[in-house]
């Protein structure tokens, strides 16, 4: 028995969709936080476009991607540890999601955000 394969086209992700994978994994993580949203990304929310402010995806001439996620964490978590379990979890759900291998994931800590007194 013969194995017919039917090629039906190519599979493309767009960029956003990929930002917003990894926003949804992020936000699953106690304690970080996206960095807040420019004036810019307020007002393009306004007019309905959808964009992840504090996420960056870039795509080489290698077609590698990388991602960088611009956060806050709240005071009195362990940032190096934070920034570790960013990466593996960004990583995992991008990865598990798109079929897409990432070649970095780089964590930017933008502030720290304080308890309310």
């Amino acid at each position: 028995m013969t194995e017919n394969k039917v090629d039906l086209g190519s599979i493309q992700i767009h960029k956003k969709v990929i930002g917003e994978i990894a926003a949804a994994a992020l936000g699953e993580i106690d304690g970080v936080h996206l960095a807040p949203k420019d004036l810019l990304n307020q007002f393009l929310e306004i007019l309905g476009q959808k964009n992840c402010p504090g996420i960056d995806v870039t795509v080489d001439k290698n077609d590698q991607v990388t991602i960088e996620l611009k956060v806050t964490i709240r005071y009195g978590i362990n940032i190096p540890d934070i920034a570790r379990q960013i990466q593996d979890v960004v990583r995992l759900a991008v990865e598990k999601t798109t079929d897409i291998h990432l070649r970095e994931v780089n964590v930017n800590v933008q502030g720290i955000e304080r308890g309310k007194a």
